[in-house]
């Protein structure tokens, strides 16, 4: 599992030099020509791409503060809810992509991507393309997805590096109730909004 790990952890650093190393105009970065990509991708298949875009562009906003001012123990994140209310209007094929590129967005505007992409980014998608079939209420659905990505998250972290895991629970513990606090205030007037509740 080790000598894996550090195979990632090497293959990560050469794309971060490689996107360090592009030149263009100074606002023109390999980061942001990726994330601006990564943020279109959705438009090729979304009838209602405003909403989406919307939630794209808080998720970028959300984690570049969250890094600039080292706010990352505070479990500060809109993957999640993103990744939830989006599949909930968009159907499964169109969730999973929502949940691979709102975390993909979140991880490479915010912070460097490290080995646990791994198991992050899979599990987004697939929390994208499972909640959009579930027949319950957005904030049940929205808490029990929330548990369940970081029960994930937490035994990954367990299983590959030990030592971040008193930190990395400090995160999930404000993770799940900011999550909870979002689905619980937010998500049906957000849904109701867009047209779906």
């Amino acid at each position: 599992m080790k000598s894996v790990r550090r195979k990632f952890e090497e293959a990560f650093r050469k794309i971060r030099s490689e996107l360090k190393d592009f030149e263009g105009p100074k606002f023109l970065t390999g980061r942001r020509i990726f994330l601006l990509a990564l943020m279109a991708i959705p438009a090729l298949f979304l009838t209602s791409y405003f909403a989406a875009f919307t939630l794209m562009v808080l998720t970028v906003a959300l984690s570049l503060t969250v890094n600039r001012y080292n706010l990352n123990r505070f479990g500060l994140e809109l993957a999640t809810f993103s990744t939830v209310t989006m599949a909930t209007v968009f159907g499964p094929r169109i969730g999973a992509l929502l949940g691979l590129v709102y975390i993909c967005l979140q991880m490479f505007s915010g912070s460097t991507p490290g080995v646990y992409m791994i198991w992050v980014v899979p599990s987004y998608a697939a929390a994208g393309y499972l909640t959009a079939g579930l027949n319950i209420d957005i904030v049940t659905l929205g808490i029990y997805t929330s548990v369940t990505l970081q029960s994930i998250f937490t035994l990954m972290t367990f299983l590959t590096s030990r030592g971040r895991l008193p930190k990395f629970i400090q995160y999930v513990v404000f993770n799940l109730a900011i999550n909870f606090f979002l689905f619980k205030t937010v998500a049906r007037p957000f849904l109701s909004a867009v047209g779906v509740q």
